[in-house]
């Protein structure tokens, strides 16, 4: 990764904790604070395992406090986790890796080429 600039944590303490949970049936990751949904990003596989994230949303509790970025964040960990490439469709996600750029080499280099 590039020169790591920090991802400021949400304003809220949430108690849990929360996490990440890919829902498969639904295509979309999902974070959540027990059994309280905070927020969802969008996506489609594509053959080659590349996720297309489509969109990003925070209920409307938790928006504007940092959620939003913490799901991206979490999204974009689990891919370099395993290897997994991104295309950004989402104009959020497009924002995110502009503000934090150690996060651009996950971006598939030919995103015209995906199915």
């Amino acid at each position: 990764m590039s020169t790591e600039i920090p991802v400021p944590p949400p304003e809220l303490q949430l108690d849990p904790e929360p996490t990440l949970r890919d829902n498969l049936t639904s295509h979309r990751f999902e974070l959540w604070s027990g059994e309280e949904l905070i927020g969802l990003e969008g996506y489609r596989r594509c053959d080659d395992g590349t996720l297309i994230l489509l969109h990003t949303i925070a209920t409307d509790q938790y928006e504007r406090h940092g959620f939003a970025r913490l799901l991206v964040r979490s999204v974009l960990d689990d891919a370099a986790s395993k290897g997994v490439k991104i295309s950004p469709v989402c104009t959020y996600v497009q924002s995110f890796l502009v503000r934090f750029p150690q996060y651009q080499e996950l971006v598939h280099d030919d995103p015209d080429s995906l199915d």
